[in-house]
């Protein structure tokens, strides 16, 4: 199988009530690439968070056929599920979801204490991202006395601790000025082709999808190729 990542006629239903479903996704497909970006385009309400959410194994109530770098998502138990989201799959979110009694150093490594490695490589890991990221000196701050831009880095940096295969962006830049948003978009599209991880994001910003290998625009159930 060529792709890292294949669904297939993925079927999505939401129950508005006991008697009325909305359908959202019908017969979509989606591949992606090993060491690839894709972007995801379409207006509000479309479902692009919850198709993130599907590829991100947080939503298994679904229709369809999921390939995980070869393996039949539809077909494994909960501790493997558990075990691909934790070590191969990382998460940036438009609102950082940074613990704010936690310092920037603290929010990094606690993906990385699930794998129970040693915490001195772990701290080694943790200060070469602070360093690539440029908030080696905010370490030992609290999230709430940093910028913006600042905490969208830790909580891009929080996402490679495991060194993931992909990392999944919902809006990642969609609370920052544009400025900020242009700095942070262009760093983590190099960051990510440098170090051979996939990308896959979510953004209102016609920019900023334009810059992926792969675009897609959601509408109408479905993804179109753009």
């Amino acid at each position: 199988m060529n792709n890292f990542i294949e669904i297939k006629n993925l079927k999505k239903t939401f129950n508005i009530s006991s008697n009325n479903q909305l359908l959202l996704f019908e017969n979509l497909n989606l591949n992606i690439s090993k060491n690839s970006t894709t972007s995801i385009i379409g207006p509000s309400g479309c479902g692009k968070s919850t198709l993130l959410n599907i590829v991100g194994l947080l939503d298994s109530s679904f229709h369809g056929e999921y390939f995980f770098d070869g393996i039949l998502i539809n077909n494994i138990n909960k501790s493997k599920l558990n075990e691909i989201k934790n070590l191969k799959i990382g998460f940036v979110h438009q609102f950082f979801h940074l613990i704010p009694e936690l310092s920037v150093m603290e929010n990094i490594i606690l993906p990385a204490l699930i794998k129970k490695d040693k915490i001195s490589d772990i701290n080694n890991d943790a200060d070469n991202l602070l360093k690539v990221f440029e908030i080696f000196d905010k370490k030992n701050m609290k999230p709430n006395k940093l910028s913006g831009g600042e905490q969208q880095r830790v909580a891009i940096a929080r996402s490679l601790i495991n060194k993931p295969s992909i990392i999944l962006a919902d809006e990642m830049t969609g609370n920052l000025d544009e400025k900020t948003s242009d700095e942070i978009i262009k760093f983590f599209l190099k960051f990510v082709a440098n170090h051979q991880i996939s990308l896959m994001y979510v953004t209102h910003n016609q920019k900023y999808a334009d810059m992926a290998d792969t675009k897609y625009e959601l509408k109408n159930k479905n993804l179109v190729t753009k």
